[in-house]
């Protein structure tokens, strides 16, 4: 699907991340330490960022969106929507409990997305949709997970690559455009995923029993499964693809474009999404070293670490952000974020 929705802005970017972060070198009691040092090399993670119990993605969006409304009148936001896949309960959305917490208007309309790694491109499409639909003026995105807790603490390979964070964005009515370029694959959704605990398979004494698998990975079908070649192969094929579909649709030529906003998968995925694209190692940022995986979150979070840089080399007027991953989805956007304030990362 490749669409451009025309008269709407991303305005403000805000990011909070937990105070306590996780040294990986801490594995060196556990496991192997040459081993846990390759892995280190090639994730291009040596720390990641873990929520403490009770801290909540609703938490972390939260303290994002008020940082954002110490500038800016929360009286304008008409939508709310929330992305993640650690929602607060099964019911009510988490959505309507922000817009409570958060002190917007009663006529706000509010939507749940469970999406993760393409879901920060999903958010500000469903607030584009909303803008241009006229049904609001202004919708706050916010995007996160805190997915920590649904890892095995023995499973070294998603220990080693995930961690929690919370985003908050201000899309509104504008002079812009925000082209976008969406395909999803459901036949591939076994290769990310926690088995156990919807409906479809709830929990039981069984799927907590926690054992050796396939992968050599100690984990139950409670916590999560990252099937890592399989996601790489859709990464590299269809983030190229998303990509020059949304220059399409944009009409801009790949080489007009000064930042690339990928998710930040692992150093060795955007290594080699940036090799295969022919991109510049300063146009495509890399900054999950010290935070891990982020999931929806990590593109927001990147912009915020990374501002200063961008800012100062002019790389916001043509921008493409890219999320791809679970689902399996693959997200793009081509937009202007040369006006837009982004502000500096919070901790919580």
């Amino acid at each position: 699907m490749d669409v451009k929705i025309n008269n709407v802005k991303v305005s403000v970017i805000a990011a909070t991340l937990p105070d306590e972060e996780f040294d990986l070198t801490d594995l060196y009691d556990i496991y192997d330490e040459e081993e846990i040092d390759r892995i280190i090399k090639v994730n291009g993670i040596s720390k990641i960022r873990v929520a403490p119990e009770g801290l909540c993605a609703s938490d972390l969006c939260e303290n994002a969106a008020r940082l954002i409304f110490q500038n800016y009148e929360k009286e304008k936001v008409q939508g709310v929507v929330f992305v993640s896949q650690t929602p607060d309960y099964i019911l009510p959305s988490t959505s309507s409990c922000l817009q409570y917490r958060l002190g917007l208007s009663k006529e706000c309309v509010a939507f749940d997305i469970m999406n993760g790694c393409p879901g920060y491109i999903y958010g500000l499409f469903q607030a584009a949709m909303l803008i241009s639909s006229g049904s609001c003026d202004a919708v706050l995105v916010c995007a996160g997970d805190v997915i920590t807790p649904f890892i095995n603490p023995l499973d070294k390979s998603n220990r080693m690559v995930f961690g929690d964070a919370g985003s908050a964005t201000i899309v509104e009515k504008g002079s812009g455009n925000l082209s976008f370029s969406i395909m999803t694959d459901g036949s591939g959704a076994a290769h990310l995923i926690i088995p156990a605990g919807g409906c479809k398979s709830p929990k039981d004494e069984n799927t907590e029993l926690v054992s050796v698998r396939s992968d050599g990975n100690m984990r139950s079908d409670e916590d999560l499964f990252m099937n890592g070649l399989e996601i790489l192969n859709f990464s590299m094929s269809q983030v190229p693809e998303r990509v020059n579909s949304v220059l399409t649709t944009q009409g801009w030529e790949k080489s007009q474009v000064r930042l690339f906003g990928f998710h930040q998968a692992n150093q060795f995925v955007l290594d080699y999404l940036r090799k295969k694209m022919n991109i510049s190692k300063k146009s495509l940022p890399v900054s999950m070293q010290k935070t891990g995986n982020t999931g929806q979150a990590s593109i927001p979070l990147m912009l915020t670490q990374e501002y200063k840089r961008l800012a100062e080399e002019n790389r916001f007027e043509k921008s493409v952000l890219c999320g791809f991953g679970v689902g399996l989805s693959c997200a793009s956007v081509a937009l202007n974020l040369e006006n837009a304030n982004i502000l500096s990362t919070h901790y919580l």
